[in-house]
């Protein structure tokens, strides 16, 4: 026979369960607008019945509320957050790119195309007047020849200043990687302990969710969960959280590793000069073993414009040393003719042979390093114009001194001016570099370089509708619907009603079997 208060528990039970529903849908409507809070939802379940003592059936005895379940889900998360990943890397390296397009600024009137036509021309106006005395236009040579260095060395000095904030900025990264983590590691350890008699700490979680989306955007992490067992715990285990990059552990449940940084120094920028070294950070592994491979997200994408030095991986450091290239190639063939030639006033001996003997203005150079006068030579007697880069090229300072100096002579008689002509022709030369004459080795960089920002601008536009349409999917799941909350906001409240008029109607039937039966005739 069933208790006579039994239907009182079941109705309690009603009522209770309706109580916390209600406070669950509260909580809710409050986090409508909170990033990144997962709604939640009360998982109920009917208590256990109990056998009808002469008759089949079971009664049933009420409802159990068996926990606070968080509406996420994790394949989803999975997926946002790897193409999280590659969104970061595209999003840096597009950035990092259109920077670099800024400071070659071609074409331009102040670019290096537009100053190199500009003393091309002042080369040949010289070469029409080679005997004025007027010095004018050697003046003019001298100052296109000096905008030409001076362009050079401004372009390589903004790109070696972009290594230095592209280092800076890795070092931000590092930083807000470590906080990320540090702050994981206190949410695993909080997490599991309040987890540890079954409950779910669903607000926590949000929070660390909303970490690893972050985490996600900087470096490629793997994220995974194990359980372990839990000393006194009836439910038995708990989940624990790993983060590895690149197979390294950063997270190891309440436990973070550091990516340390450390200074070192770079010749990758100009391998053939030591003083174009930069120091750059270097990055370690919990202090341990230096962090390399493929780190993905914005971390990897600036490690590789401050570090990509190949065709295949062009960071700064591959159009630094095409810069460099050019430089040392244009000083060298201007050099190797102008020092044939002869200067203004140049007096032209002959030897015993009838040679002519080179003296006074013949044999100076036109370019060189920091306006030095010369440039070393290899055991061979070669020149090593790899001395000569974008950083350090200049005019000699024979020249810059002396404007009579300005070679335009072959074999020293005033009217001569086949040295500037030759010079004057070398815009057109089309054996001078690899990809033509001069003008197209620029085009041909800077046509490189706009490919490069073209797909890097592409990938991280297709990368931003993969991670908004991924991000609307995970929300239309996990977000808070206030048409949703207000119906069941409705139906909790009359499944509260409900359950209380049970216990009013139930207090009225004991009423009469107390109070009233047997009364009658009294």
């Amino acid at each position: 026979m069933r208790s006579t208060f039994l239907g009182f528990n079941a109705a309690r039970s009603g009522l209770f369960s309706s109580q916390r529903a209600l406070d669950i849908t509260g909580h809710n409507i409050a986090n409508a607008n909170t990033e990144g809070y997962s709604r939640q939802r009360l998982e109920q379940s009917s208590s256990i019945s109990m056998k009808l003592q002469g008759g089949q059936g079971m009664l049933g005895t009420g409802v159990d509320t068996k926990e606070i379940q968080q509406i996420r889900n994790e394949f989803i998360d999975h997926q946002l957050r790897q193409e999280n990943t590659d969104l970061g890397y595209w999003g840096a390296r597009a950035e990092g790119l259109e920077m670099l397009e800024m400071i070659l600024n071609e074409p331009s009137d102040t670019g290096i195309t537009e100053v190199m036509d500009d003393f091309f021309y002042a080369v040949d106006t010289l070469a029409k007047n080679p005997g004025d005395s007027d010095i004018t236009v050697r003046a003019q040579v001298r100052e296109e020849a000096i905008a030409f260095t001076k362009t050079l060395n401004h372009l390589y000095s903004q790109m070696e200043q972009n290594v230095r904030n592209t280092d800076d900025e890795i070092n931000n990264t590092v930083t807000e990687i470590n906080d990320l983590t540090k702050g994981i590691s206190r949410l695993n350890k909080q997490i599991y302990t309040l987890e540890s008699d079954g409950s779910n700490a669903n607000d926590l979680r949000d929070d660390r969710n909303v970490m690893l989306d972050e985490l996600s955007k900087l470096a490629d992490v793997r994220v995974s969960e194990y359980t372990e067992k839990i000393v006194g715990s009836e439910e038995g285990a708990g989940k624990k959280m790993m983060i590895e990059i690149n197979g390294r552990p950063l997270v190891d449940h309440d436990t973070a590793y550091a990516i340390e940084t450390e200074e070192t120094y770079s010749d990758i920028y100009d391998g053939d000069n030591p003083e174009a070294e930069i120091p750059i950070t270097q990055l370690t592994w919990a202090g341990r073993e230096e962090l390399t491979g493929d780190l993905g997200g914005e971390l990897q994408a600036l490690v590789d414009l401050r570090d990509g030095d190949s065709a295949g991986e062009k960071g700064y450091p591959y159009y630094m040393k095409e810069l460099n290239t050019f430089a040392q190639t244009f000083a060298k063939e201007v050099n190797e003719l102008h020092s044939r030639g002869y200067g203004l006033g140049s007096d032209v001996l002959e030897d015993e042979n009838g040679n002519p003997v080179q003296e006074d203005g013949a044999g100076y150079l036109m370019f060189t390093r920091d306006n030095e006068n010369s440039i070393d030579l290899y055991e061979d007697g070669e020149v090593n114009y790899k001395e000569i880069n974008a950083r350090n090229i200049s005019i000699s300072a024979d020249v810059d001194e002396d404007l009579n100096r300005i070679a335009t002579s072959l074999d020293g008689s005033q009217g001569d001016a086949s040295i500037a002509e030759q010079i004057g022709q070398m815009r057109n030369d089309r054996t001078m570099f690899q990809e033509g004459k001069p003008e197209d080795f620029m085009k041909a960089l800077i046509g490189n370089l706009g490919v490069d920002a073209k797909e890097a601008n592409r990938n991280r536009d297709n990368q931003e509708g993969l991670v908004g349409m991924l991000d609307y999917k995970r929300e239309s799941i996990m977000g808070v619907s206030m048409d949703e909350e207000m119906s069941n906001m409705i139906k909790f409240q009359h499944a509260y009603n409900a359950s209380a008029r049970m216990m009013t109607t139930m207090d009225e039937m004991l009423d009469v079997v107390i109070n009233r039966l047997g009364t009658v005739g009294r």
